[in-house]
């Protein structure tokens, strides 16, 4: 297992863009590519080229918490690769432990506490950046907190319905409404944004 520490020496004091997965980017043109540092987040690693004219190409960081059968491929092909849930740790090779940056249990009990609810990998990504900033800035690029389906997941027929109908039905296990009241406050004015989509 990695030092997590040297995460908060590539992060302190840069310009940081952490880039979500929401649908919503398609037909924007973000300068994702212009920060020092650009995290990404799970499937994000195989974005198409036709997403990559909306959100960039740059990847200094990716973040995961769904990808243990790539997980082998990506700590080859990204030197910063950071395993965000506590599930499957134990099932992973010595090799791929050693390469792989751990999301700290405490803190993710601590955002569960607080939501009493998992944390998604976003919100967990921030949580790590808001620890470790310094007197840098972050924007939040394809972020809107879950009213919107992801990218790279299809709607299945029946959700399709639901959604014509207007029908509420859960789309994940986070609480978008709270996770955004928590990353909305959690730095200073100065040191945040975020892209509304």
């Amino acid at each position: 297992m990695k030092d997590f520490t040297e995460i908060e020496s590539l992060l302190k004091d840069k310009s940081i863009a952490l880039v979500g997965n929401s649908q919503k980017v398609l037909g924007r043109n973000y300068p994702v590519d212009q920060h020092d540092v650009v995290i990404r987040m799970n499937r994000a690693w195989d974005m198409p080229e036709s997403m990559k004219s909306h959100v960039g190409y740059k990847l200094d960081i990716l973040a995961v918490s769904i990808e243990q059968d790539n997980i082998e491929q990506l700590v080859q092909q990204y030197e910063f690769v950071l395993w965000m849930t506590p599930k499957h740790r134990d099932e992973f090779t010595d090799e791929i432990t050693e390469r792989l940056y751990f999301y700290p249990l405490d803190w993710w009990q601590s955002l569960y506490e607080r939501f009493d609810a998992n944390p998604s990998t976003g919100c967990m990504m921030f949580d790590v950046i808001r620890r470790y900033i310094g007197n840098g800035h972050v924007t939040l690029y394809g972020f809107d907190f879950f009213k919107s389906d992801n990218w790279y997941q299809k709607k299945r027929w029946n959700h399709k319905i639901m959604d014509f109908l207007n029908i509420s039905r859960k789309r994940n296990p986070h609480l978008g409404n709270q996770e955004e009241l928590f990353i909305r406050s959690a730095l200073p004015k100065e040191q945040f944004k975020i892209e509304e989509l």
